[in-house]
């Protein structure tokens, strides 16, 4: 477990963007030498917190009994999440409510946009690392081999419709129809050709066409700076999209893939994300990336690489 600070720089406050309830902050959390002041927050635990922002300073409570941290002296910092995922849940857009939600998120925003020290992954990076079209021209710029890709309105447009196509959401994954008691969740979904009215739902909202693949096993690579850590997944017996099965989520397996690991690090480095946390998939021809979440779980994958990810963060929060 990595408790000890080097000497002279046991005093320069850590600080996470997160929710100590949150499994992956509390895991690199624990990590930290006690000695260091720890602040943790994000736009709700700001809130529950004694702060105090200026030009120059921004000071705040710290989690582990140190006392007032001044983050202008922070050397290290790390976005695990801005909000709580359901913060904004029923808000109605323009409400008072709306408004002081935007309040507390621009105070927070400032945090990484205005503090000195190195961030794991900046905030700009991160949210711009987040957009899918983004991802598709880093991999392209940077050779990474994907399947044919596409969003677009019009039909003659897509990719091959012979291969099969596949359709995932652009914008959040997640949502809820008439009441937040009916959250609904998009997994990526085959899409009927053959069916004439296909072609009607592409002006509804932007979706990513996806020439489909035929999974031999799908690869989960996670990334801490210049580390790559990779898993492997059999696809038989899989959904097309794994998320969907609660098994997949226990039967990931460490696995040597050098040359995945390293396409993984040079798309995260195009991308200026020091964390990712990236799916590609192997087929009987070729090995693809898919996607890549700059603050994805990691937890769920098998020890002892998980604790190693975990130690890799908190390491370098405290270098």
């Amino acid at each position: 477990m990595t408790r000890t600070a080097r000497s002279g720089k046991q005093t320069a406050p850590v600080v996470v963007i997160g929710d100590l309830t949150d499994p992956h902050v509390r895991e690199v959390t624990d990590r930290i030498c006690p000695r260091r002041p720890l602040a943790v927050l994000d736009t709700v635990g700001l809130q529950r917190t004694r702060f105090t922002a200026s030009y120059d300073a921004f000071s705040v409570d710290t989690v582990n009994g140190q006392g007032t941290a001044h983050l202008e002296q922070a050397r290290r910092g790390w976005i695990r999440r801005l909000a709580p995922a359901d913060w904004d849940t029923g808000i109605k857009l323009g409400s008072k409510q709306a408004a002081v939600h935007g309040a507390w998120r621009a105070l927070l925003t400032a945090l990484p946009r205005t503090l000195a020290c190195d961030w794991l992954s900046g905030l700009d990076a991160l949210l711009t690392a987040e957009n899918k079209v983004v991802q598709c021209r880093a991999a392209s710029d940077a050779g990474i081999r994907m399947p044919p890709t596409v969003v677009t309105n019009d039909a003659s447009n897509a990719p091959s419709p012979h291969a099969g196509l596949v359709a995932k959401p652009l914008g959040p994954a997640q949502f809820w129809l008439d009441t937040p008691d009916d959250p609904r969740v998009v997994f990526a979904a085959p899409v009927d050709t053959l069916h004439p009215a296909w072609t009607d739902l592409l002006p509804g909202a932007p979706f990513i066409l996806q020439e489909r693949l035929h999974a031999v096993r799908h690869l989960r690579v996670v990334t801490v700076r210049h580390t790559a850590w990779a898993f492997d997944i059999l696809a038989e017996d899989l959904p097309l999209d794994w998320r969907q099965s609660a098994a997949a989520h226990s039967s990931w397996r460490p696995v040597n893939a050098p040359d995945i690991e390293q396409q993984a690090l040079r798309l995260s480095a195009a991308l200026s994300v020091g964390y990712s946390s990236q799916d590609w998939i192997e087929t009987a021809e070729d090995t693809y990336f898919i996607d890549l979440n700059p603050g994805g779980q990691w937890l769920f994958l098998p020890d002892p690489a998980a604790s190693r990810i975990t130690a890799a963060i908190a390491d370098w929060l405290q270098e």
